[in-house]
């Protein structure tokens, strides 16, 4: 699996390029290969001093960058490096925390009733952000055990590239549903 993505890339330094622009370069690649590719640019970026500016779909490879120009819809709508975007949303919305309960969908709808409307499923967790997180687990749990969904879990977590993404979007998305209903 691809295999014409280590051609090109290849290809592009023969000639020793001081900066490497590459559009998407691990798509279609396996996971092994993928990593493997990292390692290349790591080296190309921190061990010759190539600079590459890249493409990627994939939010776990953005997080590997120094620095992410983050774009939706044409625009682009951050650009900071991963660690200044990650303290940035959890100055906004605070601590990430994931909720491990046995019924998720009812969990999740006693999360918004009991408040939480940042609430969401994930998988088969639930993820809420809390500027207080200890007292928040509090109220998680005393929520769900009201609606008879005791033996909750509640483990804080690190923000990730896509949580950052989905954030910057909905806010995007909701101002422009402000602006045309005014």
């Amino acid at each position: 699996m691809g295999l014409r993505q280590r051609l090109a890339l290849g290809c592009a330094l023969i000639h020793g390029p001081r900066v490497l622009f590459l559009d998407e370069p691990t798509s279609g690649v396996d996971p092994l290969g993928r990593r493997h590719f990292w390692d290349i640019l790591r080296q190309l970026a921190r061990g010759q001093g190539v600079a590459i500016l890249l493409t990627t779909h994939y939010m776990r490879e953005a997080d590997l960058c120094d620095r992410v120009g983050l774009m939706f819809a044409g625009r682009l709508v951050a650009d900071a490096t991963p660690a200044q975007l990650k303290a940035e949303l959890a100055a906004e919305r605070g601590q990430l925390l994931e909720v491990t309960v046995e019924r998720p969908l009812p969990a999740l709808a006693a999360l918004h009733a009991a408040g939480f409307d940042d609430a969401v499923l994930h998988g088969r967790r639930l993820r809420v952000s809390a500027h207080d997180a200890v007292a928040a687990e509090h109220r998680i749990v005393a929520a769900l055990a009201a609606a008879g969904l005791g033996g909750a879990r509640v483990a804080p977590q690190e923000q990730t590239m896509e949580d950052v993404f989905v954030h910057r979007v909905l806010a995007l998305e909701a101002a422009a549903r402000a602006e045309r209903a005014a």
